[in-house]
């Protein structure tokens, strides 16, 4: 059902996003800073009030879509037939709401704050390429199946 990149690319994107969010998530409750080779753009980005949500971070909320992600990810690289295409809409699900999210978050970085997060960026371009390789996949899927 699927290729190599995307059987074991999504969960390998998955955990990455996952340990950039927890770092994230991490430096927000120790009260740090993430670091930016000098540049004050992480700063301003996660000590803004767009940083949290009903006082949860934003970075914690990307490391449970990624958990989320991950696990369904892992469940698809062994399902059968249907669980296959059950759990790959879940992802594109998944990931489309992430992508739709950072897309926000993107928008709130560069038109209100006019600063951006490298962190962040890095998890836009995790969520991005996941939703890529599930598109594929979906496309892959209604191409091969009969009419």
């Amino acid at each position: 059902m699927t290729g190599t990149l995307s059987r074991w690319g999504i969960p390998i994107l998955a955990a990455l996003g996952l340990a950039d969010a927890a770092y994230l998530s991490l430096l927000h409750f120790q009260g740090e800073i993430p670091p930016c080779g000098g540049y004050a753009g992480c700063q301003t980005v996660n000590t803004s009030q767009y940083a949290v949500i009903f006082g949860v971070p934003i970075a914690l909320l990307g490391a449970a879509l990624s958990v989320a992600i991950l696990a369904v990810a892992l469940y698809r690289a062994r399902a059968d037939a249907k669980s296959w295409l059950l759990s790959t809409v879940v992802l594109y699900t998944l990931t489309l709401a992430g992508a739709v999210f950072m897309a926000y978050l993107l928008g709130i970085e560069l038109l209100v704050l006019h600063a951006v997060c490298y962190w962040c960026l890095a998890m836009t371009a995790f969520i991005a390429a996941m939703l890529v390789l599930v598109m594929r996949d979906l496309w892959a899927y209604s191409a091969s199946s009969p009419a």
